[in-house]
């Protein structure tokens, strides 16, 4: 997955591509209307990448993954002026907390697909045109994820409960400072919904 010849931020792109192409190539989510779309993945951007980045570091030991390592995140923005490391350490930590938590539980791809729908399907965002289907989108995707939860890990009888726990981490480091570790320094002051409707337009 990793091409460790490029840099922090130009894996962070390809990581947030994917997920947008991913939102985009759901059937479910292409039957929605333009606008509820675009405000859904406004919404979850920050989610889906993270998901997104954790899925593809945990086959990799976690002190080396370099999307959450501050080492790696200094020596990328070495001599740029970017940040100070004082500004990102704790998000940093928090993030990887966050990785080591979800390599912890081993989720597996369907869970993480699952895991995914459920944070993009927001039923509570404001100005959606048609919430409740969006709100069934959510209810399907948590059915699934307690489906695959219970043939695939039928030992593991809290599982299905233990994953939705792990959602709220997620938001621990909100959007705006994710942009700003990952993607202030290619995307500059272009806004975010900017990125994301070129994105999901290629």
């Amino acid at each position: 997955m990793f091409n460790f010849q490029e840099t922090i931020y130009e894996t962070s792109a390809r990581l947030l591509f994917m997920a947008v192409k991913w939102a985009k190539n759901l059937p479910s989510f292409a039957s929605l209307t333009f606008r509820d779309q675009v405000i859904l993945l406004e919404e979850s951007w920050a989610e889906l990448f993270l998901l997104n980045a954790i899925q593809w570091c945990m086959p990799i030991d976690t002190t080396a993954c370099t999307l959450f390592s501050l080492n790696e995140h200094c020596n990328s923005a070495n001599n740029s002026g970017f940040f100070k490391p004082g500004q990102v350490n704790d998000n940093l930590r928090i993030l990887n907390d966050t990785l080591c938590r979800f390599k912890s539980v081993l989720v597996d791809p369907a869970e993480f697909a699952c895991m995914k729908a459920i944070v993009l399907f927001r039923s509570e965002a404001r100005g959606l045109k048609d919430p409740v289907q969006i709100e069934n989108l959510q209810d399907q995707a948590q059915v699934m994820l307690a489906q695959h939860s219970r043939t695939q890990f039928p030992g593991q009888i809290a599982r299905f409960g233990r994953l939705l726990l792990m959602l709220p981490l997620l938001r621990a480091v909100n959007s705006h400072k994710i942009e700003s570790i990952y993607f202030q320094k290619t995307i500059g002051n272009t806004p975010m919904e900017k990125v994301l409707c070129d994105m999901y337009k290629n």
